[in-house]
């Protein structure tokens, strides 16, 4: 593949705020434009782009890089993963070169897409696979969009076929397909109807093979693909692909349980669903090599979440683990009531009407799960004790102390047990349950350090050390006022922020161009405060005051840093 030129080219056809801005809200500032950093949690604006260097930066937590950096950082893709959906939307085909080798997971993906084409080829020969989703209400048009297919009742058909196209037995065991046994290959999926799970850019990742043809009880229902190179079951839901863009424009999703859910609630226009079949949520944003998990993203495109399991006892207890995983992640989550014993693909089959009424009617999981203890007893003190139980640890998971508020004077109205009582007896709960934090807030003191003071007045200084240089006209007064600064120190500075020299430049435009501020006056400011925290720095190093040198040394400082504080510009 020739990257360099298809790139290019991609830019050449796709700006940078048109791309950032179909993923999150964006607002012009002067000639570039700004938003809230979908990387961080921040109340307001300080991720800039700029639309003249194709690049952003967020002064919050330094994400930076082009359209493509974007794409992969913000929906969990490797490089070629973004390159792929940026060139479908931008309209490029994407160059090969003849002498250009493919990479170990280029050739994993090239892979799992001979199989998908194998196990469609395989669902069109086969009239009873297909009578069978027909039947289930499904439409040829929803069945190849998806890419269903099917694997024949053979141990070594998609083997023989992947082996025939030259394909290693470790690499196609390396994606999940087969298992070797005597150094041969045999098939993982048979006589399966097969979903395929993709990434959020499309490429087929995994696949989910539900039982057909075959009466055998000691055969799985269903059967997913293993954790492989391409594929870990909590960095991805099932469909996120085709639902991203209506989770993002209608601003909720709705997660079912199963494909035939997901399919046939696509065909009845709600596109924005996903589905957590052959794979598993992720109870926090991002995984251990800081890759973006499932419900990371499905939070990045909207935070609401309506959870649409099963009616049967099973699914309303899946349903209830998801809201406190999703709830822990500071999401906003609702719960569709369906009727017991059906599932989704049952309802909108039956009638769809009654699936749009469900979902237009689902409640926030804990009205939806104290309407569920006040239908069960009338006993106060039993309402009083499942509310502990069940409603205690989703309220304690609430980040708002005025949703806390408002969900405690819901208890009251609907059960009669005194506010008084219910707060009490919370606050016991939130006591005995304090150091119980969530894997996500432990990470993210992991991974948001407060940034020191003295780092960024360094870093602003260096950036306008750096835009002097290519502006002779601006900011004459700069050398007078770096004479306070040591030589050797301007020197460190400039040496350790030179590789993002660009990046500074960009934030310190950015900065004075929004800012009507003397850009002299806030230098010296600038550097006053630099000298006071390289002085707070002396102070500490001159340890115990036990000599008289110290103790004259200690004194100078203080004089200093008084005359700073007197002379700081407000």
């Amino acid at each position: 593949m020739n990257s360099n030129s298809s790139v290019d080219k991609i830019k050449d056809r796709l700006s940078i705020v048109d791309v950032i801005s179909s993923y999150i809200n964006v607002i012009q500032a002067g000639k570039n434009f700004k938003a809230k950093c979908p990387f961080h949690n921040e109340k307001t604006p300080s991720f800039f782009i700029s639309p003249d260097r194709g690049s952003y930066y967020c002064f919050g937590c330094g994400a930076k890089g082009d359209i493509f950096s974007f794409v992969e950082q913000f929906e969990g893709l490797d490089f070629y993963g973004s390159l792929k959906l940026l060139a479908e939307r931008a309209g490029v085909t994407l160059e090969f070169n003849s002498n250009y080798k493919k990479d170990d997971k280029e050739k994993y993906f090239e892979i799992m897409e001979e199989a998908t084409s194998f196990f469609e080829k395989n669902y069109e020969a086969n009239d009873k696979a297909r009578a069978y989703l027909l039947g289930r209400g499904l439409t040829d048009k929803i069945i190849k969009d998806f890419r269903v297919g099917f694997a024949e009742d053979s141990w070594q058909s998609l083997f023989n076929y992947l082996s025939s196209k030259g394909y290693k037995n470790e690499d196609i065991e390396k994606v999940g397909l087969i298992k070797i046994k005597d150094g041969r290959g045999y098939d993982r999926f048979r006589s399966r109807i097969i979903f395929p799970i993709c990434d959020s850019s499309g490429r087929v990742i995994a696949f989910s093979g539900r039982i057909f043809g075959k009466d055998d009880k000691e055969e799985a229902k269903y059967l997913n693909s293993p954790d492989t190179p391409l594929f870990n079951k909590s960095n991805v839901l099932f469909g996120i692909d085709k639902a991203k863009t209506a989770i993002r424009t209608r601003g909720y999703s709705i997660i079912v349980e199963g494909q035939m859910d997901l399919l046939m609630s696509h065909q009845a226009g709600f596109t924005n669903t996903i589905a957590v079949s052959g794979t598993a949520f992720a109870d926090s944003l991002v995984d251990n090599e800081s890759k973006i998990n499932n419900l990371g993203l499905v939070k990045r495109l909207s935070p609401n979440i309506i959870f649409a399991f099963d009616g049967d006892s099973a699914g309303l207890r899946a349903s209830y683990r998801a809201s406190k995983i999703a709830l822990s992640l500071d999401m906003q989550i609702k719960v569709a009531t369906l009727r017991e014993g059906k599932d989704p693909a049952e309802i909108i089959l039956s009638n769809v009407d009654e699936w749009k009424n469900i979902i237009k009617e689902s409640k926030n999981v804990i009205s939806f799960e104290l309407d569920k203890i006040i239908e069960s007893t009338k006993d106060t003190r039993l309402r009083g004790k499942k509310i502990r139980e069940i409603i205690f640890p989703l309220l304690i998971l609430v980040k708002s102390s005025i949703e806390k508020s408002a969900y405690i004077e819901e208890m009251r109205s609907k059960t009669g047990i005194p506010a008084e009582a219910i707060i009490s007896d919370f606050e016991d709960y939130e006591r005995g349950h304090r150091e119980d934090m969530t894997k996500q807030e432990i990470s993210q003191f992991k991974d948001n350090p407060k940034i020191k003071k003295k780092e960024i007045l360094e870093k602003r200084l260096a950036g306008v050390i750096f835009w002097q240089e290519n502006n002779e006209n601006e900011i004459k007064e700069l050398n007078d006022f770096l004479n306070n600064i040591e030589n050797v120190y301007l020197e460190e500075i400039r040496r350790n922020y030179e590789p993002y020299k660009e990046t500074l430049v960009f934030e310190v435009e950015k900065f004075y161009e929004e800012k009507e501020k003397d850009i002299g006056r806030d230098i010296r400011e600038i550097i006053l405060n630099l000298e006071e925290e390289l002085l707070n720095e002396k102070k500490l190093l001159l340890g115990d005051l036990n000599t008289e040198d110290k103790l004259i040394e200690f004194n100078k400082i203080l004089k200093r840093i008084e005359e700073i504080k007197n002379n700081r510009l407000s």
